[in-house]
């Protein structure tokens, strides 16, 4: 069980009591309120080891923070949307930042994480420093920014902890090889078994000559170091880095003051590092979501024009040849040939309802109203029977145990579940369908298959048939918008098999969302 004393700011009274007993479960001492002013007054009544805040309004946050101490630990709970003004109006200070939407577990992380660094600052660290850590906050960018926050914190180190040498090292993502960013001191002795040590562990190290674990004073047996103090830095649990401290005088040794010092220090690098991947992630979202635009305004182009066509070689020829009926019409009841007639008007009677019932799909189509009101399952269930109007016998094959899906999730898979059937029902003679639809290792399936005429996959993707190729193509670029793909497995008289799959993340299967 943990302990820490919360004070939490939400206006949301839902939220702030779901997220409040969250917290007491884990076994912190919380207390909850709903506005600025009963943040600051509960401020000024005791003290706390962490201030949550879930703000509407980012310029409310200088209000906030002006009148609380430097010491003051901070999660600042906000959004993609607003991140960039949260940075803005928070200022310097000991800040850690939360993206919406979250889940429970993430959040419990987030709030543990910011709870470990208060305790090193409840441990005496001088005001001082912290207003020094405060002013080496920078707007986590890549470039020079990092580099001199690098070099920031090396110097805030050496100000109080007496080394010959200091330096800061920090994983190299692609690699996972540590890396130099920040360094003082003209002598820097090889400990990289050290910092490996430390990376391995998690754990700090400090070796001097009164060491008794001789594995540890063989990690420097093989340099002029007389003592070597180092600390990991940690995100999530994860070491991503590691800064170190060396002496080289003789019977120099790192008092436990020292050690308290540089665990504070690498807890506030660990912490600014992980809002500049933060930043980053935001950033690449950012990227992401206008690629994602585009690619949606395509789809729904070739969409517009999917359905363009569909009409214009269904239900238009149809009803073209009807209005031919009709006219043909006039020629036999001149001529009395009453037999006729009756085979003409029978003929145009089928066109019409055949065109009704395809216009009733390419409606249905576009705004899937059985997936509104019955769920994913049983919307397909409902699609699969409708064969059953065509003659085509059909088989269901569902899970028990799927996940829940996001709205994007389920309209897309209950989209390209319709074109499936659509191009079955039109193009391939088949009198039995089997749908698919499971979920295995995160990751959400369906598949379709019929005992048809079967047909080239490559050959139709290039054909120039506009209806069969952006049926196809449509159905490709609304996987991929998931992060999925669609696999057709085809061959002249052996059926079709079309399967879609995309993935499901185990944290947003496992929990219900928390956010506002």
């Amino acid at each position: 069980m943990r302990s820490g004393n919360i004070l939490m700011l939400e206006a949301n009274e839902g939220l702030r009591l779901n997220r409040s007993r969250a917290l007491s479960r884990e076994g912190y001492s919380v207390t909850s309120v709903a506005s600025i002013g009963e943040t600051i007054e509960a401020t000024r009544q005791q003290s706390y080891d962490l201030l949550v805040i879930s703000i509407g309004e980012p310029e409310q946050l200088r209000t906030l923070l002006t009148p609380l101490p430097p010491e003051m630990n901070v999660l600042i709970v906000t959004s993609i949307d607003t991140i960039g003004q949260v940075t803005e109006y928070a200022g310097t200070g000991i800040h850690s930042f939360l993206l919406e939407p979250f889940t429970l577990s993430r959040f419990k992380a987030a709030v543990a994480q910011a709870i470990d660094g208060a305790r090193l600052i409840k441990g005496g660290i001088r005001s001082e420093v912290l207003t020094s850590l405060a002013r080496a906050n920078w707007p986590p960018s890549p470039g020079t920014g990092a580099d001199q926050f690098f070099k920031r914190i090396v110097e805030i180190s050496a100000a109080d902890i007496e080394a010959e040498h200091i330096f800061l090292m920090v994983k190299d993502e692609a690699t996972g090889a540590l890396v130099t960013k920040a360094r003082m001191g003209d002598h820097q002795p090889d400990l990289h078994t050290v910092c490996n040590r430390v990376v391995d562990t998690g754990e700090p190290v400090v070796i001097d000559k009164t060491t008794r674990d001789a594995e540890l004073r063989g990690l420097v047996a093989e340099t002029d170091a007389t003592a070597v103090m180092c600390v990991p830095l940690l995100i999530k649990g994860s070491v991503v880095g590691v800064i170190g401290h060396v002496k080289l005088t003789e019977r120099a040794q790192f008092t436990s003051n020292d050690l308290s010092f540089a665990s504070l220090i690498a807890w506030w690098s660990s912490m600014v590092l992980e809002n500049a991947r933060l930043f980053g992630r935001v950033q690449k979202q950012y990227l992401h979501m206008e690629r994602l635009l585009e690619e949606i305004r395509v789809a729904q182009e070739n969409e517009r024009r999917r359905v363009a066509v569909e009409i214009h070689d269904g239900v238009a020829q149809w009803m073209v040849g009807a209005s031919y009926g009709i006219k043909a019409i006039g020629h036999l009841i001149s001529e009395q040939r009453l037999a006729d007639l009756e085979l003409e008007l029978t003929k145009i009677r089928d066109t019409v309802q055949t065109s009704i019932k395809e216009l009733r799909r390419t409606i249905a189509n576009l705004r899937p109203l059985p997936l509104e009101e019955l769920g994913l399952v049983a919307a397909v269930r409902q699609a699969t029977e409708s064969l059953q109007e065509d003659g085509i016998r059909y088989h269901s094959v569902i899970d028990r145990d799927l996940p829940e899906l996001t709205l994007a999730q389920e309209s897309t898979t209950y989209w390209i579940v319709q074109e499936m059937l659509s191009n079955i029902r039109k193009h391939s003679g088949a009198s039995e369908v089997t749908v698919h639809i499971r979920y295995y290792d995160s990751m959400f399936s369906v598949e379709v298959s019929d005992n048809g005429q079967g047909f080239n996959p490559e050959q139709v993707m290039h054909s120039e048939s506009p209806l069969v190729h952006l049926g196809l193509l449509g159905m490709r670029e609304r996987a991929e918008l998931l992060g999925g793909s669609l696999a057709i497995k085809s061959e002249q008289g052996k059926g079709t098999s079309v399967s879609f799959t995309f993935p499901v993340s185990d944290s947003e299967t496992a929990e219900a969302m928390i956010s506002g």
